[in-house]
């Protein structure tokens, strides 16, 4: 990042002298005079700018941006001139006079900043990597400066809109519509600088990058407009210079221009123009990237206008390998985290199953065997593999609220007492209390609350009935119930597989759902060696194997 940057400031160097010494070369009147005063102030700006960023310490920074001032100070002043003669506005010398006399006391402010509080109220230097941070409060002087060059931008805009609409010669009208594209595109970049987000303007002063595109503009109007009368050279030392490949097409599709660059990457481009064109329009069109030569590129498209009707369309690749290697990266590591993050919240599972599971030692394991019979069922229903293990993580985890209850209770031999059946049935809300607060898998608290709701309504906490009960929660009463007939508890012995069926069948649509109950009474009969009990079950669910690799 530091070095692309470091390579547009470049480029911003290399383009304002090129721009400088074209109009020097055609000094013959107060707008080039103007013109040139600019163009000096803005590569004296850029130049500091240049050392403000190869900057390591708060005194080279400092000396940097002074610098860059002696420049920056200037180039709102020599806007102001260059466009009151441009639009042939006659404005009194004294103004002049006064404004230049308030840029050269702003360069002493500046010069002096460490002295007083008037332009900088305070200020602070560090590295946010290999960009230099700094960060000042603005002082009086300051803000009267930054006053002055919105006026600047908001007087050069107007006066140039103005004579635009005025002028009657084509020609003319061209290159003034060209000179306020460039002064626009300057503005906004300076808007950008001042009010955009902190984490780009603290790292780059975007104004750089504007006044590089706007010189750009310019040597448009001056090359391709006659402005200066230097067609050829802008297209020798700019535009065939240009890092990014450029294609112009007219408005019938036909490759009308295209630079160096763009040769470069279409080495057959003069023999499958059509092919180009149609790679470029669907990549602008879809913001589809351009492999090209182990680089990729993005394509920009902009509408050429003659006039008030189109010309075509102008194409722009920009290299940006570097930022797809940076996504990929970032989305593989992305990955890798997830994957991680499923495999903790999976394996915390498993701990708090075992936990419940250890607390009462008649049900070692019923926890495991639960999930995988409800998400067998699943599974038999038709679910997606998604659903099938939301279901079996919920089974895992569906009697946690037993932890809120005391283990005399839990392992009692002899018959419950109400109140100690009333204790047993809190686990219920006490689990979904505990899951509840687990925003990530909110699911998982649906299993623990309503697991022992009945379908005729006569179950708890809530009594709901029939499809009012969560499906999920359905599926899961009938696994948690045939688990418990074909396990060892404190008031009952495991029961023969036939006496289990039997029992299914008779509370099928009172006790469970009867779709829930079908796919298990079928798991049952495919159940030859009855090897669905509590010595048994764990590897009912065919797609087990699958997730507990997709955990690993």
């Amino acid at each position: 990042m530091f070095t692309s940057v470091l390579f547009i400031q470049y480029i911003s160097i290399v383009a304002l002298f090129i721009e400088g010494w074209v109009v020097f070369r055609k000094l013959n009147s107060k707008l080039h005079a103007y013109l040139f005063f600019s163009i000096l102030s803005n590569l004296v700006s850029n130049v500091g700018y240049l050392f403000e960023l190869k900057a390591r310490s708060a005194d080279t920074y400092m000396t940097a941006l002074q610098l860059s001032y002696f420049g920056r100070v200037w180039t709102g002043f020599a806007l102001f001139l260059f466009f009151t003669e441009l639009c042939r506005i006659r404005f009194p010398m004294f103004i002049k006079i006064i404004l230049a006399l308030f840029n050269m006391a702003t360069y002493a402010v500046i010069l002096t900043t460490q002295k007083h509080r008037l332009y900088y109220t305070e200020f602070e230097f560090s590295m946010n990597g290999d960009f230099p941070n700094f960060q000042h409060g603005s002082g009086i002087w300051h803000k009267l400066y930054m006053a002055t060059v919105v006026c600047y931008i908001v007087y050069g805009i107007t006066m140039m809109i103005i004579t635009q609409r005025r002028e009657h010669d084509k020609s003319a009208r061209k290159r003034l519509t060209i000179v306020i594209v460039a002064m626009l595109t300057e503005s906004v970049f300076f808007l950008l600088q001042i009010f955009g987000p902190k984490d780009i303007t603290l790292c780059y002063d975007t104004t750089m990058l504007g006044s590089a595109i706007g010189t750009l503009i310019m040597l448009i109007a001056i090359f391709r407009h006659k402005l200066l009368d230097s067609e050829q050279l802008a297209k020798s030392y700019i535009l065939d210079k240009l890092s990014d490949s450029i294609v112009a097409v007219d408005s019938g599709g036909n490759i009308t221009y295209y630079n160096k660059p763009a040769e470069a990457l279409f080495p057959k481009l003069e023999k499958q123009k059509s092919e180009v064109v149609s790679t470029l329009q669907e990549a602008a069109l879809e913001n589809k990237p351009i492999p090209i030569q182990e680089k990729i590129f993005t394509a920009r498209a902009e509408t050429l206008y003659w006039g008030e009707s189109v010309s075509g369309t102008i194409f722009v690749m920009h290299d940006n390998t570097d930022l797809y290697e940076a996504q990929t990266g970032l989305k593989r590591e992305v990955g890798i985290q997830t994957a991680r993050a499923d495999r903790l919240s999976f394996e915390m599972m498993i701990a708090l199953s075992k936990t419940v599971d250890a607390k009462d030692r008649y049900t070692n394991g019923h926890s495991g065997r639960v999930a995988e019979y409800s998400a067998e069922i699943a599974r038999r229903m038709g679910k997606s593999r998604e659903e099938q293990e939301k279901i079996y993580k919920m089974g895992l985890v569906h009697d946690i609220g037993k932890i809120g209850v005391s283990e005399e209770i839990l392992n009692k031999t002899s018959r419950l007492t109400d109140d100690e059946f009333a204790q047993i049935k809190k686990h219920t809300v006490i689990g979904y209390d505990i899951l509840h607060a687990i925003s990530e898998i909110p699911e998982l608290a649906v299993g623990a609350r309503w697991h022992h709701e009945r379908y005729n309504g006569n179950g708890y906490p809530d009594g709901l009935a029939g499809e009012d009960i969560p499906e999920a929660a359905r599926i899961i009463c009938v696994a948690d119930c045939y688990d418990a007939m074909t396990s060892t508890r404190t008031y009952s012995k495991p029961r023969s597989q036939e006496a289990v069926r039997a029992e299914i069948i008779r509370c099928t649509g009172s006790q469970f759902d009867p779709k829930a109950a079908e796919i298990m009474i079928q798991m049952i009969d495919d159940d030859k060696d009855y090897k669905m009990n509590e010595q048994g079950g764990a590897s009912v669910w065919k797609n087990h194997e699958d997730f507990v690799r997709s955990m690993a």
